[in-house]
């Protein structure tokens, strides 16, 4: 019959002298390198509260386009900056500016909701330039940017 081995009291250690070439029992644990690096990091948050009417519209365009909320962004601002004639290459660093306040509060701002998006860099350039230039701030600019282009694609019957 075999001897049964007591249970090792858990209060107790069991020292191990340096040298010793058995494995240890917890190896380190690190963390995985990192072999590319993250894609999304050259893209800018850049947020505005929206009426329904003009989330209503880009959901719609959203529908018929095939296109992201980000892209609307994007061509809408790019579009409505080409109007303006905001050039589309701005000095670097620009992009990191802080985008003007609304000259006036929002009548109403319960009846607004936040729809923030990351633009391109050259995209968030343009869009503070395009606020300086209108004097406006980017909660009034980006919307009457979307708008045009909604406007612009339902008179070339693109959406």
């Amino acid at each position: 019959m075999a001897r049964r081995r007591q249970p090792a009291d858990p209060r107790q250690v069991t020292f191990q002298p340096p040298g010793d070439d058995r494995a240890s029992l917890a190896g380190p644990r690190t963390r995985p390198s990192r072999r590319k690096s993250l894609q999304w990091t050259d893209r800018i948050n850049t947020g505005a509260r929206l009426d329904e009417d003009t989330i209503a519209r880009m959901d719609e365009v959203c529908e018929h386009t095939s296109l992201g909320v980000q892209d609307i962004w994007e061509s809408a601002i790019n579009y409505y900056c080409d109007q303006i004639g905001i050039p589309a290459e701005l000095p670097p660093g620009t992009e990191r500016e802080r985008i003007p306040r609304p000259s006036e509060p929002a009548a109403d701002p319960e009846s607004l909701t936040l729809i923030t998006v990351r633009l391109l860099p050259a995209t968030r350039a343009r869009l503070v330039a395009g606020c300086r230039q209108e004097g406006l701030g980017g909660q009034e600019f980006i919307p009457d940017a979307l708008n045009a282009w909604f406007d612009h694609l339902d008179q070339s019957g693109q959406s």
